[in-house]
């Protein structure tokens, strides 16, 4: 987020792909390699339940050769259907390693050293290859073994784009390959796979793979080595995975650039600070809590505006120390551990409340908006409670969905809150997803990290009116 424009987003320490991609050698150019990054590190929940891990395979290689099979079954029965071509088998796969000898990319083929940690296709030779030994170990130690299997559809994917001679912006084409990955996906979770069933899948853990194997906020979508923001990517993933490979087509366009959410940083300063405003306030200007506030109240009267409501402001947002305070909420005190990582609209009290020894401190390690997302998620539960809607079906969804729409607003562009002193910059959507991944087994009764994802995607694309279709009236 900025202040006045200013020094907003932040630059999280994750390993970009565009800083790891595989590079061309002097003979060949090697397609969408792609390399991991540390990963989100997951705290606890505010219940005090660490996320569950991933579901590690004991077998990588092996998952990595049923991709293969199945990924080429899916293409064979897809490729025709929606490019109206007979479809071409690709002509290898090679699983390599510094002991192995390199796949045949080239003349001569790549040095290990070169190729190391990656996977990609291989344009002049028709191949998809993987570094074995390092490169999906890691993976699948990190994000589960169904990342694996994704990893290979994600490759397989540039192969589709050789055969339908796909020709567009790098980043436009790094996500067709996500989106082919999630239609692929889409399969699985349909039973329709004959080397998966549903229960292999993990989109949660897709979800923090995606977050993670992502371009460093305040990269240029433009830059040829550009992937997509960690937003960009999770959101190509579920267009494919909700809707099928024909809605990927339309991703490579020469004539239309998709609308990302990367942005350059603007100014030195922007990328000096790393994007990230203050918290409390300071001698000269407002703190992110103070403007957050502000914002958000005035987002939601032009909002309930709109949809004919009166919107009755929040009157203050809360930080409590469980150490030492003690509050009043729906009219009962809560002390000590009962605040242990709080999170909560009262309604009777009308305030946010948040733990602001733990949790406000983590969220804000992961960036700012991880804090501008949380405070926005109870800031769209107290305008659920106006409407009478909280607590109703997919309410938690439609508030996730609701902190989309006001997202949007943040955009330096927008001027639905003309009043707003705030703006989201590179990388703050990242973050908000992140936050998700550090404290969303919270909400597991009512959303997956994957569902929530998709929630705050929906907001954020289509305004309100796609959060009343997805999950019900406002008003």
């Amino acid at each position: 987020m900025n202040r006045l424009r200013t020094s907003l987003g932040a630059l999280l320490a994750l390993v970009a792909l565009a800083a790891a991609c595989a590079q061309p050698s002097e003979q060949d150019l090697l397609a969408g390699g792609d390399s991991p990054g540390p990963g989100p590190v997951p705290t606890s929940d505010p219940g005090g339940e660490a996320p569950e891990g991933p579901d590690v395979s004991d077998d990588p290689d092996a998952i990595a050769e049923a991709a293969v099979q199945d990924v080429s079954d899916y293409w064979r029965a897809t490729y025709p259907e929606i490019y109206d071509d007979e479809f071409e088998e690709v002509a290898g796969f090679y699983p390599y390693g510094p002991d192995t000898e390199p796949p045949p990319c080239g003349d001569p083929p790549p040095e290990y050293e070169l190729i190391a940690d990656n996977a990609f296709y291989c344009p002049s030779d028709d191949i998809i290859a993987w570094d074995a030994a390092s490169f999906l170990p890691e993976i699948n130690e990190t994000f589960g073994g169904f990342t694996v299997a994704i990893v290979i559809a994600h490759e397989y994917g540039h192969a589709i784009q050789a055969r339908a001679d796909a020709f567009d912006r790098t980043v436009d084409l790094e996500l067709q390959a996500d989106c082919f990955a999630g239609a692929w996906t889409g399969r699985v979770t349909a039973g329709l796979a004959g080397g998966f069933s549903p229960d292999d899948v993990d989109l949660n853990q897709t979800v923090a793979g995606m977050t993670a194997i992502r371009d460093i906020p305040g990269t240029d979508p433009d830059d040829p080595l550009a992937h997509g923001s960690g937003f960009d990517r999770v959101t190509s993933f579920q267009d494919g995975f909700e809707n099928g490979a024909q809605a990927c087509v339309e991703y490579a366009d020469e004539s239309v650039d998709r609308d990302t959410t990367e942005t350059p940083f603007l100014t030195e300063e922007e990328f000096e600070n790393e994007g990230n405003m203050p918290l409390e306030d300071g001698p000269e200007a407002d703190g992110l809590l103070t403007l957050l506030v502000k914002d958000l109240n005035e987002f939601y009267a032009v909002l309930f505006g709109e949809i004919g409501q009166q919107w009755t402001p929040v009157d203050e947002l809360v930080l409590v120390d469980p150490a030492s305070d003690s509050i009043t909420c729906g009219g009962q005190p809560f002390e000590g551990r009962d605040l242990e990582g709080a999170a909560v609209y009262c309604e009777d009290e009308n305030v946010v409340v948040l733990d602001g020894a733990r949790l406000v401190p983590d969220l804000n390690r992961i960036g700012d908006f991880a804090v501008g997302a949380e405070v926005g998620r109870l800031w769209a539960q107290a305008a659920q409670v106006r409407l009478g809607v909280a607590g109703a079906g997919e309410a938690a969804l439609q508030a996730d969905c609701l902190t989309g729409v006001w997202s949007i607003t943040l955009s330096p562009d927008d001027e639905t809150t003309p009043e707003s002193q705030l703006t989201t910059s590179a990388g703050d959507l990242d973050e908000a997803i992140q936050g998700f991944l550090a404290y969303g087994s919270a909400l597991n009764e009512v959303g997956t990290i994957f569902e929530r994802t998709s929630a705050l995607r929906t907001g954020y694309r289509e305004g309100y009116t796609g959060c009343e279709r997805e999950y019900g009236a406002l008003g």
